[in-house]
């Protein structure tokens, strides 16, 4: 089952680089990727003439999110689509398939401009779902494992009873 996540692409990247620089085991396996995709002709280009040969080449990244023990039972993926292409390779030539990248590149190439991006839910079973759950409101709440919220300290001239 897949549904869509109802929390933005820069909000997501934000709480994992956080996450992931916190102590203690890795509860979270993420791998981004980036691959490039060329479409031919009026597809591609609506209103133009199938016989000019345009190609509109387009960047997509995406990054997955796993639980780090046993088998995934979900997958959290973030696509990010940059149709103009603005982040070709330089030498011309794109590799076939998709290529593994870093966090700060996938950020570099994909949440630095106006890219369009989706978050979205793949599970095995309705209890993979609500597993997710714990991780979800943790995302959205901004929390972290392993952080505490500090307790509220007092005004300054209050008095505690």
């Amino acid at each position: 089952m897949e549904r869509e996540i109802d929390v933005t692409p820069r909000h997501l990247f934000d709480w994992l680089k956080a996450d992931l620089v916190q102590d203690g085991p890795r509860r979270l396996l993420v791998r981004a990727t980036r691959e490039y995709v060329a479409e031919v002709g009026p597809a591609a280009c609506d209103g133009l003439d199938a016989e000019d040969g345009f190609v509109v080449a387009t960047t997509v990244g995406l990054l997955e999110v796993t639980p780090a023990s046993g088998h995934p039972h979900w997958v959290l993926r973030l696509r990010v689509e940059d149709a103009i292409g603005t982040h070709l390779p330089e030498n011309g030539s794109a590799p076939e398939g998709p290529e593994e990248i870093g966090l700060a590149e996938f950020e570099r190439c994909f949440l630095a401009s106006d890219a369009w991006g989706e978050v979205t839910l793949e599970t095995a079973s309705a209890a993979a779902g609500r597993g997710f759950e714990r991780l979800y409101s943790r995302i959205l709440a901004d929390r972290h494992r392993g952080v505490r919220a500090a307790a509220p300290q007092p005004a300054a001239g209050s008095r505690m009873a």
